[in-house]
Order: C-alpha cells, then sequence, then structure tokens
C-alpha cells in the first residue's frame, strides 16, 4: 500500500482553493457538521454559544472548497421537519446537495432492546418498509421551494440481522417491492450491514428501479473493494450515482471507535485501505461520468474533514499522474 495513502491532511488544507478543483460530480463531506472539536481547525469564526454554533455552523461548513454535501444522520432517529429543512437551504450554496439518513422506523424489522425504543424495544416493527410512511412522513417535508433541488441520496440504513429473523431471499424480496413502489425522479441508496445479502438478486433489485448500494466501511462488512467487486461481478449498478459512507474501521465497534478517537479533533489512525478502496470509487465515478457522493463520520479515522480532505487531495494527485 503507497505511503501516500497515509498522509493526512492539516487543518490549513481544508481551506485551500484546490478543493474546488475536484470534478463537477464528485460530492465530499461528513456525517453532520455540528463538532465542538472542529473549532480552530475546520471552523475559524466566532459563535456567542454552543446554541449558536449548532445553528449556523453549516454556513461556514458550506463554504468550504472541498465540501459539496453533509449526511443529516439526525433525521435517522426523527423524520425531518419542514422548518428545519427550510433553514438548512437558506445555509448553504445551491450547488450543495446533502445526503439524508431516512427514519428507521421504516428501515428496522425488529426493534433493538434498548431503552430509547420504550414499549416497543424488542417487538417487531409494524412500519418495516412502509412506503406510505415514507412518503408522508419523510418525503413530504423536503417538497419545497429551496430543499428539493438541494436535495441528494436518501439512505435506507438496514442494521444486521439474522436470517432467522428474516430470511435473506424475503428480505430482498419485499425490498424490491418497496423500491419499486417509490416516487420516480429521486436519488435512493440502500444500505446493508449482512456481507451475504450482496448477491445478484440484490444488486438486480436496485438495478430495476435505478437505486444503488451504499458502500459502507463499517465494523462487520466487508471492506469497500470487495463490495465493489461483487457489484461489477453481478454485472454492476446500473444508477447514474454512486453513494459511499465510511462509518469505523473494520472489526471495530461504534463504541470503540467513540472511546478511541473523542473528541475528535485530529485524525488518530490513517485508514490506507479504506482511502484507497474510495479513491477507486471516485475514479470509476468520473470515467463512468456519475456522480459520487461519499461522507465519512469521526469514528472512521478521528476526525472526518481531515479523512475527507486527505482522499481528496490523493484522489487529485493520482488523476494528474
Amino acid at each position: 500500500m503507497s505511503s501516500d495513502l497515509l498522509s493526512t491532511a492539516t487543518a490549513e488544507d481544508i481551506w485551500s482553493p484546490q478543493g474546488a478543483t475536484l470534478p463537477a460530480g464528485l460530492y465530499l463531506g461528513t456525517s453532520t457538521w455540528a463538532f465542538s472539536g472542529w473549532k480552530g481547525v475546520v471552523y475559524k469564526e466566532s459563535y456567542k454559544s454552543e446554541k449558536d454554533f449548532t445553528a449556523r455552523s453549516l454556513r461556514e461548513y458550506a463554504t468550504i472548497p472541498w465540501f459539496r454535501t453533509a449526511c443529516i444522520d439526525s433525521f435517522f432517529y426523527a423524520p425531518p421537519k419542514p422548518e428545519t429543512l427550510a433553514s438548512y437551504a437558506s445555509l448553504v450554496p445551491s450547488t450543495f446537495r446533502w445526503v439524508s439518513k431516512v427514519w428507521e422506523r421504516i428501515t428496522i424489522g425488529v426493534y433493538p432492546k434498548h431503552p430509547r425504543y420504550g414499549a416497543s424495544a424488542g417487538g417487531e416493527n409494524s412500519d418495516f418498509l412502509n412506503v406510505d410512511l415514507f412518503k408522508d412522513k419523510v418525503l413530504t417535508p423536503y417538497d419545497q421551494p429551496g430543499v428539493l433541488e438541494r436535495t441528494g441520496p436518501f439512505v435506507f440504513q438496514f442494521p444486521p440481522f439474522s436470517p432467522r429473523a428474516m430470511p435473506y431471499e424475503a428480505f430482498v424480496d419485499r425490498l424490491g417491492e418497496f423500491l419499486r413502489r417509490l416516487p420516480t425522479g429521486l436519488q435512493y441508496a440502500v444500505e446493508v450491514r449482512n456481507p451475504e445479502l450482496l448477491t445478484g438478486e440484490y444488486f438486480q433489485a436496485l438495478n430495476e428501479v435505478g437505486a444503488t448500494h451504499c458502500f459502507n466501511h463499517w465494523n462487520s462488512m466487508i471492506p469497500v473493494h470487495q463490495q465493489m467487486r461483487l457489484a461489477a461481478a453481478a454485472g454492476g449498478l446500473t444508477a447514474d450515482f454512486f453513494v459511499a459512507r465510511l462509518l469505523t474501521p473494520l472489526g471495530t465497534s461504534y463504541q470503540n471507535a467513540e472511546e478511541q478517537f473523542a473528541p475528535y479533533d485530529q485524525v488518530r489512525q490513517p485508514n490506507a485501505q479504506m482511502r484507497s478502496d474510495v479513491v477507486k470509487l471516485l475514479m470509476r465515478a468520473v470515467s463512468t461520468s456519475k456522480q459520487a457522493f461519499v461522507t465519512a463520520n469521526n469514528k472512521a479515522e478521528g476526525n472526518s474533514p481531515l479523512t475527507m480532505v486527505s482522499i481528496g487531495q490523493i484522489f487529485l494527485e493520482r488523476s494528474a499522474s
């Protein structure tokens, strides 16, 4: 693995105009944006309070040359409010495209035994893959001036599950039926965390409706390059966009990554293979005239802005060689 894959951008590199030279179809960014540990590294402005920082920092974030997207993780826990989306739209340029996590009530088959699920914990979710609920609670708030044109992919994140809970073939069948009933004209990405689901039938279900697989770098998932290889072996992804989310090192739980990397003020563990895989995905996107949306979590290496700028720099260097 080339040593340049381990080199990490500096705080000064974040604001470098070099970021503006990325091809127009590449959208790099982070998972959410309002982290106190980024002050002085990413953010230069003065904010009156944490409330002010949370409310206004997206505007500063969206002026950073490298960042053309951000993943709105909070919508996984509750559907978006129209006023929230309108506020976000007022803070970013018309060229910005956000990646929206879809409310977990749509994507959880059985609620985990966790206190935040209350009386539903451990029970089956009757709204699993409920198309009408998705249209009403998730999509409707986006249908307003200034918001829809800034809307990029919707990511349906499915937690890992046992085939005892639902046979994998049955999941793919239900997923395909759900996708076929979604409104057209929007970008949909499916993030599964069971490698066993990456079959020809799964990729066919996506291709039938122009959806894509969300390449994810996460705990017990196989590496991104292996996900790409399985997609290619199945005939490739026909959607005109790619999506990738860099979440945690392989073999590292979210909690352990949180303990290892907090307070997220620096890259603590550069991941050469992950970076190489993403650069290959970006190269593939450019060579096939597709868009690519790639976002990183702080738990991937320790500081997601520096992770993404590092990947952007490596891409530009390799593109020029």
